[in-house]
């Protein structure tokens, strides 16, 4: 079973015998229906316009995955559809056997597209993740050697840190329960990630990354490993800085997938006060972390990279520095009426107050506050959030970076991507490495 759950859906070695079955069902239909080929085409060419029609409704027009299509979205999506149209021609004009192949040929068709979306967009890298089950072990931390006693903020650290001999290759992580003791907030299991250092008999204290998730269908913690790679990136960090990387804690800002807080307190769940107060005090109680908001970093893609932006400008005593990937201009269920009734109670005032724009113009000016925000190239619905975020980021007086992902859109490539050009550039802030050169 374990093995099934494993199952890579974004390999070659899945997507390649998928595409030549479904090419080899194609040649069949053509082959057989070869007397019927002006009907052939007018089934293919009916596929085509419903497969157009389809994904403008569901994935512009409703987005229903929560993200526009990519042009590899909408050829694949095409395609099946068309394949479909050929199908049904085989389906009405041919015999039993015919038709039993064209049923198969049909489900081989959108399997086929199915899977390339999917790579295309990162949404599933495993069967687990399907099923919305994490293949990722307990993590405990009540094993960690060292004390926990925390310290300030060291801009030095890298300077300071002897990397003992014996220590791990690569860090250690896995899932943990942070309850939601203040807030009441019914979170899902969170992922811890520890570097090198933190593995030592006497480990330093360390920075703190919090990393969100976004939200949409399989929309989990794992997901930042799974299809961010986050793990992979801190591991190459921690290789090329002595042992040395933040600690990297991924909280489940959500409760589950399809349910979005947008990170505050409402009716959907206090998912701000469980961010701001009970992940916090997880963190400070069960590892060995710097203290103060210089080392103090919060993150996210899509909705979390959103969820990021709020936490920084409302609470700049405990983050120094947020990194925001793709996210929004401000959070969002919907429209505007929409969110005001399910998020805020039906409250204007409420809906503006959490706006990030506003929150950086009641809290700031900001005198130490860093920000890093990126989106991809072609995500045409998200990017234009960029600008607006950075442009109100750099009036309240923040420290602005900005990156956009070349040939990325709105995907899970654009966040692992983004979230790794974030991690180095954060390096230096959390004194883990030297001060880029201007």
């Amino acid at each position: 079973m374990q093995w099934l759950l494993g199952f890579s859906l974004v390999s070659d070695w899945t997507l390649v015998p998928v595409d030549i079955v479904a090419g080899a069902f194609i040649v069949i239909l053509a082959l057989v229906g070869r007397r019927d080929w002006k009907w052939l085409l007018v089934g293919a060419g009916v596929g085509i316009v419903v497969g157009v029609a389809m994904t403008w409704w569901f994935g512009d027009e409703q987005g229903i995955l929560g993200i526009p299509p990519t042009p590899v979205d909408r050829c694949w999506a095409i395609a099946a559809f068309a394949g479909l149209g050929v199908a049904v021609v085989s389906v009405l004009r041919r015999g039993r056997l015919i038709r039993v192949v064209a049923v198969v040929a049909t489900l081989s068709f959108f399997v086929a597209g199915g899977l390339a979306i999917n790579r295309d967009g990162g949404l599933f890298p495993k069967v687990s993740d399907v099923l919305g089950v994490s293949s990722i072990r307990p993590l405990d931390v009540s094993q960690l050697a060292g004390p926990r006693d925390n310290s300030t903020y060291n801009p030095l650290l890298y300077r300071a840190w002897l990397a003992p001999v014996g220590m791990p290759r690569e860090g250690r992580y896995g899932s943990v329960t942070i309850p939601g003791v203040v807030s009441g907030f019914d979170a899902r299991p969170a992922i811890v990630y520890l570097p090198p250092a933190a593995l030592v008999a006497d480990p330093p204290a360390l920075p703190v990354l919090i990393v969100m998730s976004g939200q949409g269908p399989g929309a989990a913690p794992y997901n930042v490993v799974d299809a961010g790679h986050l793990v992979t990136t801190m591991n190459e960090i921690a290789r090329k800085h002595h042992g040395l990387a933040p600690i990297v804690v991924i909280p489940d800002q959500l409760k589950r997938a399809t349910n979005n807080p947008m990170c505050v307190d409402g009716p959907l769940g206090n998912s701000q006060t469980y961010l701001t107060v009970d992940v916090p005090r997880w963190i400070r109680t069960h590892l060995r972390v710097e203290t103060g908001p210089a080392a103090w970093t919060v993150a996210g893609f899509s909705e979390g990279g959103t969820c990021s932006v709020q936490l920084a400008a409302r609470f700049p005593h405990l983050f120094g520095s947020f990194i925001d990937v793709s996210g929004e201009v401000g959070p969002a269920l919907g429209s505007p009426e929409s969110t005001i009734q399910r998020g805020f109670d039906g409250s204007i005032s409420k809906y503006e107050a959490a706006q990030p724009t506003n929150i950086m113009k009641k809290h700031g000016p900001y005198r130490h506050t860093e920000a890093f925000i990126t989106a991809g190239a072609n995500d045409i619905r998200y990017r234009p959030a960029l600008s607006v975020v950075a442009a109100a980021a750099r009036r309240a007086r923040m420290k602005v970076t900005t990156w956009v992902v070349p040939g990325a859109s709105h995907d899970w490539s654009a966040a692992a991507r983004g979230l790794a050009h974030g991690a180095r550039w954060l390096l230096p802030l959390d004194g883990l490495a030297p001060p880029a050169r201007p």
